[in-house]
């Protein structure tokens, strides 16, 4: 059982990993899951269907760029991002490729893909700021055949990458994950190899810095399950690489199983009941993609 323990902890390449490496991981992935987050607000709230699903509201300094985009707007899927530092102290180019599918009043549904590029502004543990936004390409193109890419969609997805952040220092994550609501309540469990942790969120945050201790998250997959059992009552599971050292210093790579389970309270907030964390064997592959 130890050495099923080490290798799902310490899997450690040939070269050790130096404290510029673990401080590059920590900031690309803090400001990589808040600039996400964040991205998810801006597309959900643009979608206008009867869900019943609140965002937070945007700043309005940018109302005048938000009515370039199509009124009625059924979906939106996110085809393409890339994403660049650029050279000016924390600022980052996140372009966004996205097919918008919308409802014309006079003759039914169209869609249009948009190339968008952000640029944002993320101080260390600190929330994104949009510092400016361009179109660089906007045109008509099929309708996507599919309804998958709605508010919901983008409510879980601004959540998780939301808790992400927060997992990796950014505290000012906490709004955004509902913190207050169920920080101090809710129970966590986490599993890794022989070792089976149970208590509050804190406790075990706590014992769990011994073997993530300094490092970053990534969400490489995403699913929403709802509890028939239970109302209003979801199951979101996520699938997380995870990079850093352990607290003895040693370069770990892990692969992560969450379950959360998330009641939607009346006024459309979340509150987590408990989360399950499982420890698998990690992938030695690289990820594809950039968000998920």
């Amino acid at each position: 059982m130890k050495s099923i323990l080490a290798i799902i902890l310490f899997f450690v390449g040939a070269v050790t990993a130096a404290p510029t490496e673990i401080d590059d991981q920590i900031e690309y992935a803090t400001s990589l899951n808040s600039m996400a987050s964040s991205l998810m607000n801006w597309y959900g709230s643009l979608i206008s269907t009867k869900e019943q699903i609140s965002f937070t509201e945007i700043k309005q300094v940018w109302d005048d760029y938000r009515s370039r985009y199509p009124e009625n707007i059924t979906q939106i899927q996110l085809t393409n991002t890339d994403l660049t530092k650029l050279d000016e102290s924390n600022k980052y180019r996140f372009k966004v490729e996205s097919l918008i599918t919308y409802n014309h009043l006079t003759d039914g549904e169209h869609s249009q893909l948009i190339n968008e590029t952000f640029i944002f502004q993320v101080a260390p543990f600190a929330k994104p700021v949009i510092k400016d936004i361009s179109r660089d390409k906007a045109e008509q193109t099929k309708i996507a055949q599919t309804s998958e890419f709605n508010r919901s969609h983008y409510k879980a997805r601004e959540f998780a990458y939301a808790w992400l952040a927060y997992l990796d220092g950014v505290e000012s994550m906490k709004s955004t994950i509902y913190a207050n609501q169920w920080l101090d309540k809710a129970s966590y469990s986490m599993k890794i190899g022989s070792e089976d942790v149970q208590g509050s969120v804190s406790s075990t945050l706590t014992k769990r810095k011994q073997y993530l201790a300094k490092g970053g998250h990534l969400l490489r997959s995403l699913d929403v399950k709802k509890l028939e059992n239970k109302a209003n009552t979801f199951i979101l599971d996520l699938v997380v690489e995870w990079k850093g050292v352990n607290q003895a210093g040693k370069p770990v790579l892990a692969k992560i199983h969450q379950e959360i389970e998330y009641k939607i309270q009346k006024n459309n907030s979340w509150t987590v009941i408990s989360i399950k964390e499982q420890h698998l064997l990690p992938d030695i592959a690289p990820w594809i993609g950039l968000l998920c």
